[in-house]
């Protein structure tokens, strides 16, 4: 007998993780609320922008093994992958996950097993999930088996990331861990190793929290470049040759829908014990109001235009979730600038503030009459920028948030160039130094 799996949220994780099981010919239905979505598959085309996820999830809903709706039904196996978002003040937001299992548990019975996939705070698989059961009446160890079983996707490469992959299987029990390990060891190649569901929660937290820790370090060194006249770049090369050391890369910030959001669920339970992760997340999110100081105090002024390159969170692909450069706008209309916002690959950005990010497909259209431009992104089309890439619509200044342009190219063209972790170089400085 074939089992039957009920996906709900078909988002970045969802989505993939319902294909490739309907590819190991299990019978999967695919649920979301966003109708679009579910439109866009019911006629056969994938919403995502991931080039490897596209013939992946296309074929799954070609061979009938896919479905989508809006709404669940029974099955034998549940998995919940909906967003966690964090709320304004910091808290984690699990209304998605509680609707979204609220609405799983009215087609549950007896010997299903449930999923959450969710990223969440230590705790929740027990509270939400087991507790959802409770209210049906069901008794999440005796009648289910429920677990939480974190994804690890690193967006452009995620089918990839799914399928290879170790995973992490908690369970409310051993028999729920051992189940699904079996589960996930049917689809992917990766080992899946079993433990406790509030073990699985907590290691989710330390994975992304460990990375931003990190992140927050090498952007830690570049302040202190900048202070003293260092390239952090060169410093940080060396310094990785030491066998046991490896300094992360500085930049404009963090962003996706995991490691900016992730630690805070920590940060909310323990506050005492958490007072580094909360010090790096402050350090990280205000990356982008550093880059502003800096074009500053070479000059840019209210009134004038910023180009802004790059709406992702990171190179080639297309998600915006929680991008700094949301961040860079934010701080960009307070300051009284203006801007518009080139991206290759995002047509979609929300701004929680509002404010209209003004995109555009079109590098000329976005740097025309820009006094500064800033590289959020590391798109490969960002990669070697030099002054022939702006149709010699040259700004006075760049501010390069990923260490992508070529400097020496721009300061020779008479733009100031300012870099993460490196000193400000204007370009009357850069002729000074060419010898006559």
């Amino acid at each position: 007998m074939v089992e039957k799996v009920v996906v709900v949220g078909l988002g970045y994780v969802g989505l993939p993780t319902a294909a490739l099981i309907a590819d190991k010919r299990y019978e999967v239905l695919g649920v979301d609320v966003n109708e679009a979505l579910v439109s866009e598959l019911q006629a056969g085309r994938c919403p995502l922008g991931e080039a490897e996820i596209i013939p992946v999830v296309e074929r799954a809903l070609s061979s009938g093994r896919l479905r989508a709706a809006i709404k669940p039904d029974n099955g034998d196996i549940f998995i919940i992958c909906v967003p966690t978002p964090i709320t304004p003040n910091k808290r984690a937001d699990l209304s998605m996950v509680t609707k979204a299992v609220q609405a799983a548990m009215q087609h549950v019975r007896p010997g299903n097993m449930v999923i959450l996939e969710s990223t969440s705070p230590i705790g929740t698989t027990e509270s939400i999930i087991a507790g959802a059961a409770r209210d049906v009446g069901l008794d999440p160890t005796i009648d289910l088996d429920i677990c939480y079983c974190p994804e690890r996707v690193f967006p452009g490469n995620t089918i990839n990331e799914i399928l290879k992959n170790d995973r992490v299987v908690g369970g409310l029990t051993p028999r729920a861990a051992l189940r699904a390990k079996g589960f996930y060891e049917s689809f992917c190649a990766g080992k899946a190793f079993p433990v406790t569901a509030a073990e699985a929660e907590f290691s989710k937290l330390m994975e992304n929290t460990y990375r931003d820790v990190n992140i927050a370090l090498a952007n830690s060194f570049a302040h202190i470049a900048e202070r003293s006249g260092i390239d952090v770049s060169k410093v940080i090369e060396v310094a990785n040759r030491h066998p046991r050391v490896n300094v992360h890369t500085p930049g404009p910030g963090v962003g996706g829908h995991c490691i900016p959001v992730d630690p805070w669920f920590l940060v909310e339970r323990y506050p005492e014990e958490t007072k580094l992760i909360h010090e790096a997340r402050l350090i990280n999110d205000r990356q982008p109001e550093r880059l502003l100081a800096a074009a500053g105090a070479s000059g840019l002024v209210a009134g004038e235009k910023v180009a802004i390159l790059g709406a992702a969170y990171r190179g080639n692909i297309d998600d915006a979730r929680d991008t700094p450069t949301e961040k860079l706008i934010d701080a960009l209309a307070d300051a009284g600038l203006t801007w518009a916002t080139h991206d290759p690959h995002v047509t979609r950005m929300h701004i929680e503030s509002g404010r209209d990010p003004n995109l555009t497909a079109d590098l000329i259209d976005a740097v025309r009459g820009a006094a500064a431009v800033f590289v959020m992104t590391d798109h490969t089309q960002y990669k070697h920028l030099a002054p022939a890439s702006f149709s010699g619509l040259l700004p006075r200044m760049i501010v390069d948030g990923r260490r992508l342009v070529d400097t020496d190219a721009f300061l020779a063209a008479g733009v100031t160039v300012i870099s993460v972790g490196a000193p400000t170089v204007s370009a009357g400085d850069y002729v000074q130094r060419i010898p006559a």
